[in-house]
């Protein structure tokens, strides 16, 4: 490839950010230059009067398409991992999310031309923006940093504060003429209202459901829109529940915005909730939706590799065209005739004539290599097609890997009865045996089991299962929140350690990965008459939460507090903050 040639513009747009840093800007590549790469696209922007699409891809790089040819034309190299992209009012600028640096990229264009004109560090692990629509504020969540930064777009990009939340976020929406930010849970069904003009956390809510991945607005403003999942914790995981819905849906929720912005109001009131599948055809994994001028609204399938459209009826009836593997996310154009899907796992852009509901296009990205075994895994965790039907995917309920803090009572303890805590997947590698009763020796194991007895889609092969098993080791353990923010408090750590290795939790929770082999009667019987439990790691614990296997314990405090766990003797205030610190920080 030929060395980048920088302009004068570029030097100019330099010196002017200095204070906050500038990368020099990155040529537009060619379509012979185009690297073969796995991009993963997660994102989309239009500009130029919608004749070019701007896609950010995991892999750090922006595709550019030429809506009219149906070309991928360019690739740019603008970061390390893009989880979001937007376009500014301006029509010049874009905004790119860089998960992986922890900041925030401003780009220009002119034309295909992209230049990186400066970058933001905003909280660790950021995963989404918006920007309000006089293009002055811009708003990033940051997932395990639990935390949305606000930053002034002018004169430049510069933070303005950090508000932190209750929980891990993900998807965010403007509403109350971009004075409130409304922001999802990334894991679980919880909703947060921030006053954007005093920067604080005005109200948190919880919803039936989780795995909130799509938010939006109706088109008269009224009605905020989710797409989302629930898990019936009550059904068990029989075919017959599976097969008729009764264990995981798939759901469009309406939410009157009234409701959502009124902390006193019931959340549910005068609301609606959807089924985007049904028997036979569901539409497992919801993740991002549209809606246009008319009503219609658009929502990504992730699990099936289709999307949903219903033409702006109050009916809702859904008509499904099928796209690229895993869809994530879906923008329509200005005049809402189309709309552009990105397909992570196909490296695709597919097109969707609204009107007529048929496929125009699927638009490579670009050449990419042989799938090595754990990206084969990948793919088939988050494929809700291995299921019966289509109803649910490994990250149904291992929401990213994680866990969506729900109970499930499928047939991990042997039996049916009592249902036990979805535990994350997060550095599941090194922490056989698995199940909460430390039944199943390797994840091999794991894994055909949960799709027979879980899942009950066909019998795997053992490529599949191989691969999945491979993926799972790839997963590692998120930084604690203590840790990301530098809050480490390495005093209080060492004194906690003292009263955790004094208490004897070492015993059943032994370093490095803080579980161990066997099963232990620590006091707690399940429904059935369960009394012996593996102790699940308690890596990434502050990233946790309910605890005990069937979250009987809200936080980690009640823990000690209300149920005493295991502990040896009273436990003082100062040691309580202690051993909750040094928890914190693993």
């Amino acid at each position: 490839m030929k060395r980048p040639l920088i302009t004068v513009a570029a030097v100019v747009a330099c010196l002017a950010s200095a204070d906050v840093g500038c990368s020099a800007p990155l040529s537009s590549a060619t379509r012979s230059e185009v690297k073969e790469r796995l991009r993963k696209p997660n994102a989309l922007a239009l500009a130029e009067a919608d004749h070019l699409l701007f896609v950010a891809n995991e892999s750090g790089s922006v595709s550019i398409i030429d809506t009219q040819s149906f070309k991928a034309f360019a690739e740019v190299d603008v970061g390390r991992k893009l989880s979001d992209l937007v376009s500014l009012p301006d029509g010049k600028r874009l905004l790119a999310v860089d998960q992986e640096a922890n900041e925030l990229i401003l780009l220009s264009h002119h034309g295909p031309a992209l230049q990186v004109i400066q970058r933001v560090p905003v909280g660790p692990d950021p995963v989404h923006v918006r920007i309000t629509k006089d293009g002055g504020l811009a708003c990033v969540t940051s997932r395990w940093s639990w935390q949305v930064t606000l930053l002034d777009l002018r004169p430049q990009l510069r933070v303005r504060r950090s508000i932190f939340l209750p929980f891990a976020p993900r998807e965010e929406l403007l509403v109350a003429g971009d004075k409130r930010l409304v922001v999802a849970d990334g894991f679980g069904g919880r909703l947060a209202v921030v006053d954007l003009g005093h920067g604080e956390v005005e109200s948190v809510r919880s919803l039936p459901g989780h795995n909130i991945r799509g938010l939006a607005l109706s088109s008269d403003g009224r009605q905020v829109l989710l797409a989302h999942q629930i898990l019936h914790s009550h059904a068990h995981t029989t075919f017959d529940d599976v097969h008729w819905g009764n264990l995981v849906t798939n759901n469009l929720r309406l939410l009157a915005l009234d409701a959502v912005l009124n902390p006193k109001a019931d959340l549910l009131q005068g609301g609606r909730l959807l089924y985007l599948g049904e028997v036979g055809n569901a539409a497992g994994d919801p993740t991002q939706l549209a809606v246009t001028r008319d009503g219609s609204v658009v929502v990504a399938l992730g699990g099936v590799g289709d999307v949903a459209i219903s033409r702006g009826d109050a009916a809702y009836q859904w008509k499904r065209v099928a796209v690229g593997r895993r869809p994530l996310a879906v923008l329509t154009g200005s005049d809402d005739r189309r709309a552009y899907v990105a397909n992570h796992f196909s490296d695709s852009v597919s097109i969707v004539e609204l009107g007529d509901g048929k496929l125009v296009k699927e638009i490579p990205l670009g050449p990419t290599p042989e799938l090595q075994s754990a990206e084969r895994g990948e793919r088939l965790f988050f494929d809700a097609r291995l299921a019966h039907d289509g109803w649910l995917s490994c990250h149904s309920c291992h929401s990213d890997g994680h866990s969506n803090g729900l109970l499930n009572d499928n047939l991990g303890d042997g039996s049916f009865g009592a249902p036990k805590r979805v535990l994350s997947l997060l550095g599941v590698r090194d922490t056989a045996p698995y199940a909460w009763l430390g039944i199943m020796p390797d994840l091999e194991s794991q894994v055909r089991k949960s799709i027979l007895t879980t899942m009950h889609g066909s019998k795997p092969s053992d490529q599949q299962v191989a691969d999945l098993a491979a993926h799972l080791c790839t997963l590692t353990v998120p930084l604690s929140r203590a840790r990301l923010l530098r809050h480490e408090g390495v005093t209080a750590i060492a004194r906690g350690r003292e009263v955790f290795n004094k208490q004897a939790c070492n015993h059943c929770h032994a370093p490095p990965e803080y579980t161990s082999k066997k099963s232990y009667d620590v006091g707690l019987r399940d429904e059935v008459g369960n009394t012996h439990f593996n102790p699940p790691s308690l890596r990434g614990m502050s990233q946790g939460g309910p605890y005990f296997h069937d979250g009987r314990a809200a936080t980690l405090a009640e823990v000690f507090v209300r149920f005493r766990h295991q502990l040896k003797t009273d436990l003082s205030n100062q040691e309580l903050h202690d051993l909750l610190h040094f928890l914190d920080s693993l």
